[in-house]
């Protein structure tokens, strides 16, 4: 069933909290604890924590307000997303009936509007102070304070002009000045680049108060064919509003929280990092990155920062990620021409990178090789990528205990480890070491042999039918 997807946070919190998933904090310090309450948190309730909302802030005006796990349960997810449910247990079936939804997606594109609550408040030139909103210090060893984690960079290709929003981790280096990683090979990365190819500055629009709608497309792994605004109109089932920045021209949700924009120099770089970044580690080192003027903030009365402190997993946005991303992969198989994918899931043990499981109703020999060969090298997986795992249809993807079964059971090392070389990678990755920013990764054939799959040894587990029969006659056992 579908729902009205919010375009403003505001309306967005105020849904989670009529249905019992949020919680205000105060007196939080933005050095570190903000972040330390938040993984401490999902460590002990990992996808069943609350969504957090910081207010009271020492050293900031009431009011002006921070959000941690905006995404970070099934039931947010599916808010977000317009959905009905997301209290129930089976990721699987929430990720079909997402993937039911989308199959009427259509891009829409957003329409250009002259004022929004954005323009609430508008900060110029000498007027910029980055620093006056409660920026934190995620993590304890933290190279600054990150205003950019859960937020959209949007830049435009100087060449086809297209727009691309990304999430893009951005520094504050001062109240006039901050720092973004982008990681080679992002759509991002290399239309900034297009522009220091010419030595000229990349303009550039932060949206650091995000809404969900937007959020989820700048997460997503799009074509250059499609916009995420597009994709994001097309979600919501409507145009989304935009405004444009006064310098850039550069278009952000005209119910935005807070946006920086400014110019992203081709030969002034500055320290940046180390973060708390997907890995769960500090990875990826200081290094100089270019450095980014800001000469515009504006922002609402009462402005939320909305943020996302990757940690060890789990951690408070880890759920959200492994749900569009494994979405997104099973759009990447079916439009390789994989046959017969039923079902795929990104672990968030492993980061939602790392381990990725796709099971597939084998249809003739080599089918397994087929799907895991391609799943390792097609957006999102393709980056970073590490373990992947195929199982049979009998196989539930999303269940660890489930996966780890077939692979002891349905696999030999010998003959069912198929070693790449030379992937994509990139510096966040622990296990690079040289400029080269490639990695390995193995693609695990864990389904019965396609020559035994009519005589291989039938698996111990009560029937379905039998399974009914007793839970109806012995209905306190299971209560």
């Amino acid at each position: 069933m579908n729902r009205m997807v919010q375009t403003d946070l505001r309306d967005f919190l105020a849904e989670v909290e009529a249905g019992g998933e949020l919680k205000t904090v105060t007196g939080a310090h933005w050095d570190k604890e903000m972040g330390a309450v938040c993984e401490v948190l999902y460590r002990e309730k990992v996808d069943k924590s609350p969504l957090l909302l910081f207010d009271d802030i020492p050293g900031y005006p009431k009011g002006f307000r921070c959000v941690y796990g905006m995404l970070g349960s099934p039931f947010r997810l599916a808010l977000g997303l317009g959905m009905e449910g997301g209290r129930e247990d089976n990721r699987l079936d929430m990720l079909n009936a997402y993937r039911a939804k989308m199959r009427e997606h259509a891009p829409i594109p957003p329409r250009i509007v002259n004022s929004g609550p954005i323009m609430d408040n508008v900060d110029r030139d000498d007027e910029v102070d980055v620093e006056k909103f409660p920026v934190p210090i995620h993590h304890e060893l933290d190279g600054g304070r990150y205003i950019g984690t859960a937020c959209g960079v949007v830049i435009r290709d100087p060449d086809t002009g297209r727009v691309n929003v990304g999430t893009y981790r951005v520094m504050v280096i001062d109240g006039k000045r901050c720092a973004s990683y982008i990681s080679n090979g992002k759509q991002g990365r290399i239309y900034r680049d297009k522009y220091f190819a010419k030595g000229e500055p990349c303009p550039v629009a932060i949206i650091v108060g995000i809404d969900p709608a937007t959020y989820m497309a700048a997460r997503y792994t799009l074509s250059d064919k499609v916009a995420e605004y597009d994709w994001a109109g097309g979600l919501c089932g409507r145009p989304l509003d935009l405004v444009e920045g006064e310098l850039t021209g550069l278009p952000f949700p005209a119910h935005s929280e807070i946006v920086l924009e400014g110019f992203i120099s081709p030969d002034k770089k500055v320290l940046e990092g180390p973060f708390g970044e997907w890995t769960g580690y500090y990875a990826g080192d200081a290094q100089e990155e270019p450095l980014i003027d800001i000469k515009r903030v504006y922002y609402r009365d009462d402005p939320i920062l909305t943020c996302a402190a990757s940690q060890k997993p789990p951690h408070s946005h880890l759920f959200e990620r492994c749900f569009i991303r494994s979405a997104a992969l099973i759009d990447s198989l079916e439009g390789a021409g994989v046959p017969d994918i039923k079902g795929v899931w990104v672990h968030q043990a492993g980061s939602g990178r790392t381990f990725v499981v796709v099971s597939i109703k084998q249809r003739y020999f080599g089918h397994a090789s087929q799907a895991g060969i391609v799943a390792s090298q097609v957006n999102p997986i393709g980056y970073c990528g590490r373990y992947i795992v195929v199982v049979d249809d009998d196989i539930d993807p999303t269940d660890i205990h489930d996966v780890i079964w077939a692979m002891g059971t349905r696999s030999d090392p010998q003959k069912d480890f198929n070693l790449l070389t030379e992937c994509w990678s990139s510096r966040l990755d622990t296990m690079v070491f040289d400029k080269k920013l490639t990695n390995s990764r193995v693609v695990i054939n864990a389904c019965i042999p396609y020559e035994h799959i009519d005589d291989f040894p039938k698996v111990a587990q009560t029937s379905p039918e039998l399974a009914r029969e007793v839970r109806a006659k012995f209905p306190d056992v299971f209560a």
